[in-house]
């Protein structure tokens, strides 16, 4: 199996979140093509198996990529997988279907010589937009650890902060802008909110550095630039650390929200036969510094100590299973998103790799504890 010609072929797979088929289509056949028999949960997850026992290790990512934006902003197209002075191109190279490729190419590697163990791929759906394919995953699924491929730069992690979408409502009363006086414009309430959240205290954590407190989106209602405003609404990007309570931090925002409704909203999202519905609260993730299967892996890998990543993952959602989550992917996390986004070639091969030996090497320890 050739890792880079199945990540082109996942990036020429467009696959956003929500309309993930062409991604899961491409995974299948190359999955098929290995003599591996994969399958499409109720979600849209694709997953197969390799090897019994009473032990699992879970090389899992997610299929969904973010827009790509404008196409002539970018060097190479987004969307063609193309090959550059070593380096493959496009929307999802780095997150994250390079290491599904990566992955798919271990569980290759791994058949060849079965681990002691049971060996479990799942490319999941809708991690962009809040988790929906590794929440009802981990609903079924017990994996005694996992291999997360979300960008590292193949790199060890073990962790990261979580995420509240808080948003403040302020109403106003309509009216002509040429007679302000008839209305009540909430912008000034809106912009003193905005003001106190810049001296808005937030938490440290020792291994996860500090919480964070960030407005990114304003929107006034309606739209006019002749007419005061009946709603002025913001959102708050608030990332937390362990021993921070969602509620409490929410306490606290209303506390300089003045009038505002503050509140986090929840969202409904639907995949195959599965619909679920849960608030724009995303956990942070942490395994400790001295679990034996992290401290396992560091000596596998010659890394003398765990990252952790600044953004949110479906860590959280697969920890909640029961299973220990360790991250590792190829690629800079600094060109997600980006319209630079590119992985090197010789990443994706070392990748490959290197899950490989991970999971051999968990299953070895898992079995060591039995």
């Amino acid at each position: 199996m050739n890792v880079v010609k199945t990540a082109a072929r996942l990036i020429r797979a467009e696959s956003p979140s929500g309309g993930e088929a062409p991604a899961a289509r491409v995974l299948m056949e190359e999955a098929e093509a290995l003599g591996f028999r994969p399958q499409l949960d109720d979600a849209g997850n694709v997953e197969f198996a390799l090897g019994e026992g009473p032990f699992e290790v879970l090389l899992t990512g997610h299929m969904d990529v973010v827009p790509a934006g404008e196409p002539d902003a970018w060097p190479h197209p987004p969307f063609a997988g193309e090959v550059a002075e070593g380096e493959l191109w496009g929307r999802g190279a780095v997150d994250m279907k390079g290491a599904l490729a990566a992955m798919l190419g271990a569980m290759a590697d791994l058949a060849k010589d079965p681990p002691p163990g049971r060996v479990r791929f799942l490319a999941v759906v809708q991690e962009e937009v809040g988790g929906l394919g590794s929440r009802f995953a981990a609903e079924r699924l017990r994996a005694d650890a996992a291999i997360l491929g979300e960008p590292s730069n193949n790199r060890l992690m073990r962790g990261h902060r979580g995420r509240i979408e808080v948003w403040a409502d302020y109403e106003g009363r309509l009216a002509h802008a040429a007679r302000p006086e008839l209305g009540r414009n909430p912008l000034p309430d809106l912009g003193r909110f905005l003001a106190a959240l810049e001296a808005f205290e937030t938490a440290e954590h020792p291994e996860l550095g500090r919480a964070s407190c960030t407005p990114t989106y304003v929107e006034s209602r309606p739209r006019a630039t002749n007419v005061v405003p009946g709603l002025a609404q913001v959102c708050v990007d608030y990332r937390f650390v362990p021993g921070e309570d969602p509620e409490a931090i929410l306490e606290r925002l209303r506390l300089i929200a003045g009038d505002a409704s503050v509140y986090v909203p929840e969202t409904e999202r639907a995949s195959g036969e599965v619909t679920m519905r849960y608030p724009m609260v995303f956990p942070p993730h942490l395994v400790p510094a001295d679990h034996p299967l992290l401290q396992a892996a560091l000596a596998e890998l010659g890394q003398e100590e765990a990252g952790v990543w600044w953004f949110t993952t479906d860590a959280p959602y697969l920890a909640a299973s029961g299973a220990v989550v360790l991250g590792l992917g190829p690629g800079d996390p600094e060109l997600a998103h980006t319209t630079r986004e590119r992985v090197p070639v010789d990443e994706l091969e070392r990748a490959r790799a290197l899950y490989a030996r991970l999971t051999r090497r968990l299953l070895e320890v898992l079995h060591g504890n039995a």
